[in-house]
């Protein structure tokens, strides 16, 4: 059954989103493919974590751990880790794989490497919690879980933002994965007015009709936020939930530890 709910949140049009404080985090290498390694960052729980997610920042996929400065991005799901972390969830933010950092994740997300490297983070992910998995993803990020949560081990999966449209150079939306492959509950997270032009809000009812085989699909549409800062198909804007991110990840969570058994 698909369940829809709209979530409004308060409009503080002269406010930035508060600043997140980041706990103690550490970063993993571990080989995936002969030479090639993948980093990724851990934001751990404070008790024992109540489910895992690994998560797929946008665009190019690039964390950019291998400068040495930790993650840089302004992605949503980058930024709001630790929002994740504070409500028990170990959470996992990946980087690309050492022989992606040239070209990035943008025409890589449905190949056998990109499966391979995440099939890797998910053997580690198991050697410390037996909590359920979920892969959740944001704007372009939705293509890994679109191409991934219905091959791999997982428990769920989220789609925030997702990529409804393609564009001449780059034409490759959700839809091109095989979607009757997912079994697992399956949430999709929206703004109702994101005004990037691939990730129109009228694409959600499409994508949970796809997902016709997962064990559950609902949809969060959200109102609301921060005026933007930034393009609208950039993360500083209603596009990257600017202003209500906490509601967003209070909201996802929720439904998360609700649906984690993967049944």
């Amino acid at each position: 059954m698909i369940r829809i709910f709209c979530m409004l949140a308060a409009l503080m049009p002269f406010m930035l989103s508060p600043e997140i404080v980041f706990s103690a985090e550490r970063e993993e290498t571990i080989p995936t493919r002969g030479d090639v390694t993948i980093s990724f960052v851990v934001t751990e729980p404070s008790d024992k974590p109540k489910a895992a997610a690994i998560l797929f920042m946008g665009g190019h996929g690039k964390v950019s751990l291998w400068r040495g400065k930790g993650p840089r991005s302004s992605n949503f799901l980058v930024r709001s880790r630790q929002l994740f972390a504070d409500r028990g969830i170990f959470t996992v933010t990946v980087d690309v794989a050492s022989d992606q950092r040239q070209s990035g994740l943008y025409d890589l997300r449905d190949g056998g490497d990109h499966r391979k490297d995440i099939a890797a983070v998910i053997r580690w992910i198991r050697t410390q919690t037996d909590a359920p998995l979920w892969l959740v993803g944001t704007s372009r990020g939705t293509l890994s879980v679109a191409h991934l949560a219905g091959i791999l081990p997982v428990d769920g999966a989220v789609f925030s933002a997702s990529l409804f449209k393609g564009t001449g150079r780059r034409p490759e939306t959700v839809h091109d994965a095989d979607l009757d492959r997912i079994r697992v509950p399956a949430l999709i997270v929206h703004h109702k007015f994101d005004e990037c032009h691939v990730t129109p809000a009228y694409g959600v009812s499409r994508l949970a009709s796809s997902l016709r085989n997962a064990a559950k699909v609902e949809m969060l549409m959200f109102e609301g936020g921060d005026d933007p800062i930034s393009k609208p198909c950039q993360a500083r804007a209603a596009h990257g939930f600017l202003g209500i991110e906490e509601k967003v990840v209070d909201a996802t969570v929720r439904w998360m530890l609700a649906n984690g058994s993967g049944k």
